[in-house]
């Protein structure tokens, strides 16, 4: 399988840690977002792509958040589309 952060970066020109000094990361930090052991918020991600000069989609798959509110033992979950609701428990 092709570690495509990988390659963008070396693409770029850039070692690991010269890749982490320029995004103010821990070398560490940074080799594991590269081996799928961390994931990112959508800032870090596009701090990366601009960085190796690709398109974020390209290097880290898109992800969809939700935030749950909880009032009274009634639920709704807040997507993009719309969202569900009912009854706790």
């Amino acid at each position: 399988m092709v570690n495509l952060i990988k390659l963008a970066r070396k693409s770029a020109g850039y070692s690991l840690g010269g890749a982490a000094k320029e995004l103010e990361i821990p070398v560490g930090y940074l080799s594991q977002i590269e081996n799928g052991q961390r994931q990112v918020d959508s800032d870090r991600a596009e701090k990366i792509a601009n960085l190796y000069k690709v398109p974020r989609e390209e290097i880290f798959l898109p992800s969809r958040y939700a935030v749950r509110e909880v009032d009274d033992g009634n639920y709704s979950i807040c997507t993009e589309g719309g969202g569900i609701g009912g009854k706790a428990g």
